[in-house]
């Protein structure tokens, strides 16, 4: 049997516009342990990006946290650069959400609409 993950906390940094917003997450001990970065792309579409998240975890807990702002901002669905991510935090979301993907040039975009 594993032991439980350790919590993860993830609070807002940085101003928060209608565009756009920033998260980190720590851990027990109030580490740094992960960044993630909204962007609105165009209408109601917004860019993810995750830095530092080293398991899934963390990368799950900034989604949440992702998908709240997304929902504070109106927009309906997120996607992810694939070709940009750890695949280890790929697999964790593909896992977590149903996704789609989308090829545009040479990147692989993972897509989906935020949870309720």
């Amino acid at each position: 049997m594993l032991p439980p993950p350790d919590p993860v906390l993830v609070r807002p940094t940085g101003p928060a516009t209608l565009d756009s917003a920033s998260l980190i997450a720590f851990d027990a001990i109030g580490t740094i342990v992960g960044r993630a970065t909204l962007s609105r792309m165009y209408g109601a579409r917004g860019e993810l990006q995750l830095e530092l998240a080293r398991t899934g975890t963390v990368a799950l807990a900034l989604i949440d946290a992702v998908e709240r702002a997304a929902r504070d901002r109106g927009l309906v669905n997120l996607e992810l650069n694939a070709s940009k991510t750890a695949d280890r935090l790929v697999a964790a979301l593909r896992r977590a959400r149903p996704t789609r993907d989308e090829q545009r040039g040479t990147d692989l975009r993972v897509t989906w609409t935020p949870t309720p």
